[in-house]
């Protein structure tokens, strides 16, 4: 073979052999690509498995304990003092260690509400009233004890005559009838204080129709059927309505709100399935002395919905990381939530062992919520607050932000743990805004609080028949939260203005049954 041909030779086969090479690494970089994708899947098929066992076997507290040094709280304010004397070369003298003596208070208990009182009296016998000298004897004093006693409800047939006069001599013209009453529902044979208990019933006791109706007919006989309640409660909107509208007036007219929301089921929702979920929205407004509890019901477009609802207002709101609220900050400053920052972490802390990032994070979640704690125990003013905030929480919130710059590169950005970071990078701003004001709260728990009762009731209802349904359901909620949220009981304040709605007149008339307006023959609940 000439050593041209043999060049040639080589030259080919070194060629095939490059071109084999470049094959195999690509195959090689296809195969480690795919072992990182197993390997962030694993990881995450992993952190799934231990969140459902968390939550199937696990504790479902919050609270975040330190494994390193579990009980560092417990002498957390006596080692900060001797590590300052030591720095400065001091030490406590006896005069400054002291140990407090133990004491046992006696429990706390939660004062009765006055209850109308009924006294029975236990006569002595005939027998014992007589005395051994042969004359009676007297009461000196009586031996007292209290029961609570209970009565179950009483229904009755309420039947109204109205008066008809005419003249004796019989003289045309001259009958005259007494006007009927005004009532919110002129053509239902119910009064006011059975429509309050429908009311109270569903709203807050949490008690189905169905339920109600069961009651009624099996313990009292009455026939009412669950189809009838639900017509009245919703055919009530309509008279409420101006009252709903004067509870968002306040909201709208203050500078500080928070909104939140939850899933609700309407089966008769036009042009959608019957298991389409629409939501049902809480928001909190309103001057500290006339704040209000309102829910809305939804089934699409929230972005927009959402932002039409604020309309006309200026201020902060408190929110959580949904998309929901993107529109809304286009015309308010979005306090976003810190306690769903920290819910990001605290699954992953707690089911990894040893140190970690999710455990440092939720460290400094720890000492942020520290300082509410004393803001409140403290009993601080919005001023104060703010001043305790710029002290210590903005350099603490400045070290954090710095920490999550730091450590969000070495993370996979689709772990838990990266999406993690990326929740409250990617809200920062939001996060950190409750320092600007001292009337602005670092989470949205007051919120959640108020949206769980109605998530509590809608597990025994379940779902609403119709729009109108979830309408009313959501207007009686607002009525209802908002008048226990100013210590009133419900069903004397329904009662109370179902009675007077018929005849307001005005802005005024309407005014007056406002829950912080309104007087009631009763004491307030406590």
């Amino acid at each position: 073979m000439a050593p041209a041909e043999i060049i040639e030779f080589y030259e080919s086969r070194m060629c095939a052999l490059q071109s084999q090479l470049e094959t195999s690494q690509s195959e090689l970089n296809t195969y480690q690509k795919r072992c990182e994708q197993y390997a962030e899947a694993y990881d995450l098929l992993q952190h799934q498995l231990r969140e459902m066992q968390r939550n199937r076997f696990g504790k479902k507290s919050e609270r975040f304990i330190d494994p390193e040094n579990p009980q560092r709280d417990l002498f957390e304010t006596d080692l900060n003092k001797f590590a300052a004397l030591d720095a400065a070369g001091e030490t406590l003298s006896e005069d400054d260690i002291k140990i407090a003596a133990h004491s046992r208070s006696k429990k706390k208990t939660k004062p009765e509400k006055e209850l109308p009182r009924r006294i029975e009296i236990i006569p002595v016998s005939e027998a014992d009233k007589q005395c051994s000298c042969g004359l009676c004897k007297t009461v000196i004093r009586y031996e007292i004890k209290e029961s609570l006693h209970y009565e179950p409800a009483v229904f009755e047939i309420l039947e109204q005559r109205r008066e008809v006069v005419a003249c004796q001599k019989g003289c045309d013209g001259e009958i005259k009838t007494a006007p009927a009453p005004l009532h919110i529902l002129p053509k239902a044979k119910i009064t006011e204080e059975f429509l309050s208990f429908l009311v109270v019933s569903k709203c807050d006791d949490r008690q189905p129709l169905y339920h109600l109706e069961k009651q009624l007919s099996e313990r009292y006989g009455i026939d009412c059927s669950r189809q009838n309640m639900a017509r009245w409660l919703i055919d009530l909107m309509p008279a409420l309505q101006p009252m709903y509208n004067l509870f968002k007036d306040q909201v709208i007219d203050y500078d500080v709100a928070s909104c939140d929301a939850t899933t609700l089921q309407v089966l008769k929702e036009p042009n959608r399935p019957a298991e389409t979920k629409s939501y049902v929205y809480c928001i909190r407004g309103g001057s500290p002395d006339k704040s209000v509890i309102l829910y809305d019901y939804n089934d699409k477009l929230h972005k927009s919905f959402v932002k039409n609802w604020f309309e006309g207002f200026e201020g902060y709101l408190h929110v959580d990381g949904d998309n929901f609220f993107e529109l809304i900050g286009e015309i308010a400053n979005l306090v976003n939530c810190n306690a769903h920052a920290r819910r990001k972490f605290e699954p992953i802390a707690k089911s990894a062992k040893g140190k970690g990032i999710a455990k440092e994070a939720l460290r400094y979640f720890k000492e942020l919520y520290k300082i509410e704690r004393k803001a409140k125990e403290d009993k601080l003013t919005p001023d104060e607050r703010y001043a305790l905030r710029q002290k210590e929480s903005k350099p603490l919130m400045d070290k954090f932000k710095l920490w999550l710059d730091e450590v969000y590169p070495t993370t996979l950005p689709q772990s838990p743990l990266g999406k993690a970071i990326n929740y409250s990078l990617k809200l920062w701003a939001g996060l950190a805004r409750f320092l600007e004001d001292g009337r602005l709260e670092i989470d949205n728990n007051l919120t959640e609080q108020a949206i769980k009762p109605f998530v509590i009731a809608r597990k025994n209802f379940m779902f609403a028949q119709s729009v109108d349904g979830a309408d009313a359901l959501c207007m009686h909620f607002s009525l209802v939260r908002t008048a226990k949220l100013h210590g009133l009981d419900p069903y004397h304040y329904y009662v109370k203005l179902l009675k007077n709605l018929p005849h307001c007149k005005s802005v005024e008339d309407y005014e007056k049954l406002l829950p912080w307006n309104i007087q009631l023959d009763y004491a307030k609940v406590g």
